[in-house]
């Protein structure tokens, strides 16, 4: 136990280290691909609207001896409710582990073609662009099942500006293309995205230049308590996003979430009440929900497709299988 305490301790001494930054120099920073002329830190709060919805995808990839088979589930939760597999998506994808192949798909309902790049998931497409691109197909049907009313929470960023990017290609502009959907898709849209690993990111960090990732940054501007800190623009070509980081009541003290938004004030709106949604971890109850229904969903669809299929996972495929089984 003694080990223990010398953790605890360590904990702490830990987070006092991380804290440690450049003050703010105050004036406009520049970032990669965002910035912050301005920022502020405020305490208050205001009741959610009455018509908040939830949507989040929970994606799981399952191997086999030559294919990789991509699980995506998908929940709307709210007055709107959809889910996927219910409402007609492409939701299992096939990325085969061998050059070409095509020809044993053809036809199929599966989602075995980038419907970007016009190119077979074969062993030279990159798995997690593919696991990616049938995600954004799954969000993207759900999306549409919501009729606009009320507010809509997405879980995750509404785009990322991704290392990928920055380097251009083939995957530069299947992300790209994906990211330009969705913002047809929702701009003019109250959809809210919220992002829970705000430690996997520096935007704010860089912009006021306190600590060393968004969330010790986020924490040691609002002292501790309840509130939000922001905006910070992120731009990426036409696409710009205003982001807000916000202290919301846990059992642990606060936990800090990203809220964004395509309009700036929306995502201010979004930052004074998201709080008042959190269950006791934290998490917006909507993004709670929609999450627990698409992971429920997912651990029921990867048992069937183990107990049908005719030839057994790979080794990392059974410990998906076994992970499904937990979830159950």
């Amino acid at each position: 136990m003694d080990e223990l305490f010398e953790l605890v301790s360590l904990l702490a001494a830990v987070g006092d280290r991380a804290a440690e930054a450049p003050p703010p120099s105050g004036g406009w920073v520049e970032l990669a691909e965002g910035w912050c002329d301005f920022y502020e830190v405020k305490w208050e709060s205001s009741p959610p609207p009455g018509d908040v919805h939830g949507l989040d995808s929970h994606s799981v990839v399952v191997e086999f001896e030559g294919v990789s088979v991509i699980v995506t589930t998908g929940a709307l939760v709210g007055r709107c409710s959809a889910f996927v597999p219910g409402v007609s998506a492409s939701w299992l994808g096939v990325r085969l582990n061998f050059r070409g192949g095509g020809d044993l798909l053809g036809g199929s309902r599966l989602y075995y073609r980038s419907r970007f790049l016009d190119r077979v998931f074969d062993v030279d497409f990159d798995l997690e662009a593919a696991r990616d691109e049938v995600r954004y197909h799954v969000e993207e049907v759900l999306a549409r099942a919501w009729d606009g009313g009320g507010v809509l929470l997405i879980d995750g960023p509404l785009f990322r500006a991704l290392d990928v990017l920055r380097r251009g290609g083939a995957y530069a502009f299947l992300y790209s293309e994906v990211y330009r959907r969705r913002f047809e898709l929702l701009r003019g849209r109250r959809v809210v995205g919220v992002v829970k690993r705000v430690d996997q990111s520096a935007y704010l960090a860089r912009c006021v230049g306190v600590g060393s990732d968004d969330e010790v940054a986020a924490r040691r501007l609002l002292e501790g308590r309840p509130g939000f800190v922001g905006p910070v623009v992120v731009k990426w070509g036409d696409l710009v996003k205003y982001m807000y980081y916000v202290g919301v009541p846990s059992a642990k003290g606060v936990r800090v979430l990203r809220v964004e938004a395509f309009d700036p004030s929306l995502a201010r709106e979004a930052a004074t009440w998201l709080g008042s949604l959190a269950d006791h971890v934290g998490v917006p109850v909507p993004i709670s929900a929609a999450d627990r229904l698409a992971r429920r969903l997912n651990a029921a669809a990867v048992r069937l497709l183990y107990s049908a299929s005719p030839v057994e996972p790979t080794y990392r495929g059974l410990e998906a299988v076994a992970a499904a089984a937990r979830e159950l």
